[in-house]
């Protein structure tokens, strides 16, 4: 018969419920980061990738493991990677969490995000590296300059409207415009020049019979 099998002491046991416990959480938060939509990843202050989830090496056209232990530069133009590095080095050095938008240049064109920017302390309380994660606002950005664009398209209309106002020295004979140089200008091109309005030509029912009473 074989020997029987000693007991295990109840700290080994649970030693191992707390080692069992510790993985089901790891499992759980791999998931979650996994599946998050907002673009996640742990940085180290040479630039290193430790971390990043699909979101965040997808538009890339590559998988997490494939950037995981590449630095920046890999990833980003030495521009774009030296502007977000430099909000990493100054996250380590003040110990502060840092918020802060960016442009991610893609194949389908910029995507915007903002981004926060978390240091990792270590045991001793030294930063280790910092946590990111970004929230994409690229529809919010678009509306942005959807409406500085309508707000420009109206301050150019108001100007214009502006610009007709006031007194015009108009000549009463040829009926053209005194302009600021004492130039006199044609009536229609002095308002053409100054707003969207457009000439066409005809005769009133007065000249007609003033002029062409043959016409008539």
């Amino acid at each position: 018969m074989n020997p029987a099998l000693p007991l295990a002491s109840p700290e080994a046991a649970l030693a191992g419920e707390k080692v069992t416990e510790l993985r089901r959480r790891l499992e759980v938060l791999e998931l979650v980061l996994g599946e998050s939509t907002d673009p996640i990843f742990n940085i180290l202050e040479d630039g290193t990738y430790r971390y990043v989830n699909q979101a965040f090496s997808g538009p890339f056209g590559r998988s997490p493991e494939e950037v995981v232990g590449r630095q920046i530069w890999d990833l980003f133009s030495a521009e774009e990677a030296e502007k977000r590095m430099r909000v990493v080095r100054q996250a380590i050095a003040t110990k502060e969490a840092i918020v802060f938008d960016v442009r991610v240049p893609t194949a389908a064109g910029d995507t915007f995000y903002i981004t926060s920017v978390k240091p990792i302390l270590d045991t001793t309380g030294k930063v280790s590296s910092v946590v990111c994660i970004s929230k994409n606002i690229t529809e919010r950005k678009r509306e942005e300059q959807e409406r500085m664009a309508l707000l420009q398209h109206l301050q150019l209309a108001h100007h214009q409207v502006h610009s007709l106002s006031g007194l015009l020295p108009v000549c009463a004979h040829c009926r053209k415009i005194r302009e600021g140089d004492g130039s006199w200008t044609q009536l229609e091109v002095f308002i053409q020049a100054r707003s969207q309005a457009e000439f066409t030509h005809g005769v009133c029912p007065d000249c007609a019979r003033e002029h062409f009473p043959e016409s008539l």
